[in-house]
């Protein structure tokens, strides 16, 4: 009967595999954590606006407040009725937590009784309304 001797050198033992498995578990999950951490802190500083009350047109002005409920500043960049672009409006910033009162000129008159839709472009996105117009 032959006998065989088992040449073991150069095998990492099981308690050594078990080891290195898991620090390379704990070291995944810190990096997850750290990548999840960074971007839900990033995704909660942004501006969220709304519009409060009903949005009135008179003649040819629209009259509107927007409020911010964000965490960030939000940029108001341009406003339109009925697909027409105001060229009076004058982009500016509704800081976090407060509110602006707007009143936006355009270059023609929109008839009483109707309700036009509108939409205000902001560095958040598009804020689309509804108008009533007196």
């Amino acid at each position: 009967m032959r006998s065989y001797k088992i040449d073991r050198k150069g095998e990492i033992s099981t308690p050594i595999i078990t080891i290195l498995v898991t620090v390379a578990a704990l070291a995944v999950t810190g990096m997850a954590i750290t990548w999840m951490t960074s971007t839900g802190s990033a995704a909660s500083m942004q501006g969220a606006l709304i519009i409060i009350g009903t949005p009135v047109v008179q003649n040819d002005t629209l009259y509107m407040t927007v409020k911010n409920i964000g965490t960030a500043d939000a940029n108001l960049v341009s406003c339109n009725l009925n697909s027409t672009i105001s060229n009076n409006f004058t982009p500016s910033t509704v800081k976090a937590g407060e509110s602006v009162a707007l009143q936006v000129k355009f270059s023609q008159p929109f008839a009483a009784g109707q309700i036009i839709k509108g939409s205000l472009s902001t560095n958040q996105g598009t804020l689309k309304f509804s108008a009533l117009s007196q």
